[in-house]
């Protein structure tokens, strides 16, 4: 039930158990986890990402190197909406500086035409060690290539909040989203509590939570126009040096 809406209050009484829901300052693993408690059932704050041997062994089919001998870094750089995309350049500077530190670029996405066209373009640009899986791998082969990486680095999509969940060295970026629902949850991350505050880059973890500048982050909007065409300044004003920045501290860490 919509937490603090006194036009739904009047739900209760046709309800035996009921949980709030609160769409802007909790988490959403935590809303789900409300839902436990109402039923009576252990929480585990645990988000699982699964594949089989078989998913093992398509990757290794159509993967142009060892996954289990060289170094690298998975790049998602398409979203589904315009609104949360980072800009080209930054990609590019971004594929560029982990082929300087010996880190080759895999670049993931899915068959969406509009997508297949917009990582192709920037493969293209990039080191010629990259390579680009984009529409070759299903949700579970794409599970397990990040699970391998040194890092990866994605805006909000689902793919971002897999990474987080497997443990790999994560870089979310993140504009006009909320980062207290929506924030990726982060590998072993255990509390009661938001992971993540309102505003700010934040590290919990093995998440770097990178959000681009401006007074009006996070506006919670569909981009500075408003629709879901519509580009965000505070993700293409964010600069390549605050993304290598993150890569760093995540270097340096225990996690």
């Amino acid at each position: 039930m919509q937490d603090g809406s006194k036009k739904q209050s009047w739900k209760k009484h046709l309800l035996s158990r009921w949980t709030k829901f609160d769409n802007v300052d909790t988490h959403t693993v935590l809303t789900n986890l409300g839902l436990t408690d109402v039923l009576g059932i252990q929480r585990s704050h645990e988000i699982v990402v699964a594949w089989n041997a078989s998913d093992e062994k398509s990757v290794a089919g159509v993967l142009p190197f060892d996954i289990g001998a060289e170094t690298f870094a998975v790049l998602h750089m398409f979203p589904k909406f315009s609104y949360k995309m980072w800009h080209r350049d930054g990609w590019i500077e971004l594929a560029r500086w982990l082929e300087e530190k010996g880190i080759r670029s895999v670049l993931t996405g899915s068959s969406d035409p509009d997508e297949l066209a917009y990582v192709g373009q920037l493969f293209r640009t990039m080191p010629s060690g990259t390579v680009n899986m984009s529409g070759k791998l299903s949700l579970a082969e794409s599970a397990y290539i990040i699970s391998r990486a040194k890092y990866y680095v994605g805006p909000d999509t689902a793919l971002t909040h897999m990474a987080a969940a497997l443990g790999t060295p994560t870089v979310a970026l993140f504009g006009p989203s909320n980062p207290v629902k929506w924030g990726p949850w982060p590998k072993g991350y255990v509390e009661d509590r938001n992971p993540y505050k309102m505003r700010g880059t934040q590290r919990v973890n093995n998440v770097v939570l990178l959000q681009g500048d401006g007074d009006c982050v996070p506006c919670m909007e569909e981009g500075c126009e408003r629709h879901n065409a519509s580009l965000s300044d505070c993700l293409q004003n964010l600069p390549t040096s605050s993304v290598i920045d993150a890569l760093r501290e995540l270097t340096n860490s225990p996690h």
